[in-house]
């Protein structure tokens, strides 16, 4: 796909002070810089169903005391769009934040992800100790508990084509190829499950159409390469850095269960928001940043 090439994309209304790419296995992973400050936090890419604009209120704020650096995973935003799963995974995007702390010359920094970001977080502070003064994990999708049924349910048929599409049955390879807005739209709305979140889906939905299903289908990876339960409570039980875990009680993509089994592991402060879903950081933007800030400067 030749779409990551042809867009630099600006959070917000912020300039980065540098940017560069990265490249792994002949691919292009595209980074961005912002603020100067002594200590650094590397704001992780999520699931490249969205690209680094997630973390629009965050990078303004958090620039203005700290070195901020972010990176479009694989998949979507300025990075490039392999539709091989083998470019993918939970494990290679967390070696893709390594090789992003090379590329921007940072030795050591605070890590921060949202969602299936958290499970790279914690890969990378697992599989990199020394390379994380501290880890922050916002609506943890880890396999560290079950997770919601109907979710799971539709995640086991999800190679086999159904005779109609409602519900969590839209998790399904053959809906993907056959309705991807439809999908979007559906998955957004599990993400953002407050009311009068239209704008938040809109400007995820608008994100999500900057890829393609056939992208999407990869980014699942392979097993090999992605977080069961066993590693990620073996990399959970290993973390040694201070670790800050916030979750919503009205998470419908992944449950609250999940945020307490890693805050226990890693001996993290658990941080619950109550009446709140899949993404604070966006929808509750100034209470989130100041948990971010209270943790980081203490």
């Amino acid at each position: 796909m030749g779409l990551g090439r042809l867009r630099f994309f600006v959070l917000a209304t912020i300039q980065p002070v540098r940017s560069g790419d990265v490249e792994r296995s002949g691919h292009r992973i595209h980074w961005q810089e912002f603020g100067a400050g002594k200590d650094t936090l590397l704001l992780l890419p999520t699931w490249s169903i969205v690209h680094t604009d997630f973390w629009r209120h965050q990078v303004p704020a958090l620039s203005q005391r700290l070195r901020v650096v972010t990176f479009d995973g694989l998949g979507n935003g300025a990075s490039d769009r392999p539709v091989d799963p083998q470019f993918y995974g939970d494990l290679l995007f967390a070696d893709d934040a390594a090789a992003v702390l090379d590329a921007t010359g940072t030795a050591r920094a605070s890590v921060a992800g949202v969602s299936a970001g958290a499970g790279w977080a914690l890969a990378l502070a697992a599989k990199h100790p020394s390379r994380v003064s501290a880890a922050i994990f916002i609506g943890a999708s880890v396999p560290l508990a079950p997770g919601h049924p109907e979710r799971a349910a539709a995640a086991s048929g999800f190679l086999t084509p159904q005779t109609a599409y409602s519900g969590w049955s839209k998790w399904n390879r053959h809906y993907w190829l056959q309705d991807f807005p439809g999908f979007l739209r559906f998955f957004f709305s599990k993400c953002f499950t407050e009311p009068k979140s239209d704008a938040e889906i809109e400007h995820f939905f608008g994100m999500g159409m900057e890829t393609t299903p056939e992208v999407l289908l990869a980014t699942l990876g392979t097993p090999n390469r992605n977080l069961d339960t066993h590693r990620a409570t073996e990399f959970a039980g290993s973390l040694r850095c201070p670790s800050l875990v916030i979750h919503g009680t009205d998470d419908a993509i992944s449950p609250l269960a999940r945020a307490e089994e890693l805050a226990r592991l890693t001996r993290g402060d658990l941080r619950v928001m109550h009446g709140v879903g899949h993404e604070p950081q966006c929808r509750f933007p100034r209470e989130t940043n100041t948990m971010i800030e209270e943790f980081l400067a203490a």
